[in-house]
């Protein structure tokens, strides 16, 4: 099986919703981790403690984008460098007391999840995507859209003439190139729906698959149709498809250029 929520130089806590707000940029991601951490860091390792900070740290929070998406108080940073997020009610964070029962799940819930992208990627995948994003933030958007990273890779073993592995994400050159690619995205108009990979929350917010409508807008399918669509790039979605279009189309080329020497 493989594991990735703690992986690498990367971390992720998707599964506790961090991502489901209307504002979801890294800052303000950022910052209201940073006000969990801080807070539950001084509060005393019992049920009842942990059960009352959390629930003042969920009434402060904003609302969740999508409502049937659960959005956990108890996630936070692990440590002082805030590079890696995690359970703060962890029995490995609390020093031994298991308080996961006093978030928005149970503890045996959160030992039993898996997220989907678990059953989808290969350990070689997962290790990609945690060598080139290399933080909690970027990476925890990528690994959990199977679509877009799947599709970043094909396009670049497209353009460089070979299969991307990690012996290509050991290049530091190429490493940073194939960064910029998948930080698009980080790097879409506010609001955009491209963050949640090609999907929509519907009116009941469940979600809805997205897909570019090109006759409707006079264009031929693009040859990075994959990639857009998981980032959004549709007249709905808030981005423009020709300028997305173009900023895969140069990355990509990039990530090509940047290919290691042969040995």
């Amino acid at each position: 099986m493989v594991a990735l929520c703690q992986r690498g130089a990367a971390s992720c806590g998707a599964c506790c919703g961090p991502y489901n707000c209307e504002d979801l940029s890294r800052s303000r991601l950022a910052a209201e981790l940073r006000i969990r951490t801080r807070t539950l860091a001084g509060v005393p390792r019992t049920a009842e403690a942990f059960r009352e900070a959390a629930a003042a740290l969920g009434a402060a929070a904003p609302p969740p984008l999508f409502p049937s998406v659960r959005v956990c108080p108890l996630l936070g940073f692990l440590d002082e460098a805030e590079a890696r997020v995690g359970c703060l009610a962890h029995p490995a964070a609390t020093g031994g007391a298991d308080l996961r029962d006093c978030g928005a799940y149970d503890a045996r819930t959160c030992e039993l999840f898996l997220c989907p992208s678990h059953s989808f990627l290969s350990e070689e995948e997962a290790d990609l995507a945690a060598e080139a994003c290399g933080d909690w933030y970027l990476y925890g958007l990528v690994v959990t859209d199977v679509p877009f990273l799947r599709a970043c890779l094909a396009a670049v073993a497209a353009e460089a003439g070979a299969r991307v592995g990690r012996r290509a994400l050991a290049h530091p050159p190429f490493r940073a190139a194939f960064r910029r690619l998948l930080g698009l995205k980080e790097e879409l108009e506010p609001g955009s729906e491209g963050l949640f990979g090609a999907f929509r929350p519907g009116p009941d917010g469940e979600a809805i698959p997205r897909a570019i409508d090109y006759e409707a807008i006079g264009r031929t399918v693009s040859r990075f149709d994959e990639i857009l669509a998981c980032v959004g790039a549709d007249p709905r979605s808030g981005n423009d498809l020709d300028a997305l279009e173009g900023e895969v189309r140069r990355r990509a080329v990039a990530c090509a250029a940047a290919w290691p020497p042969a040995r």
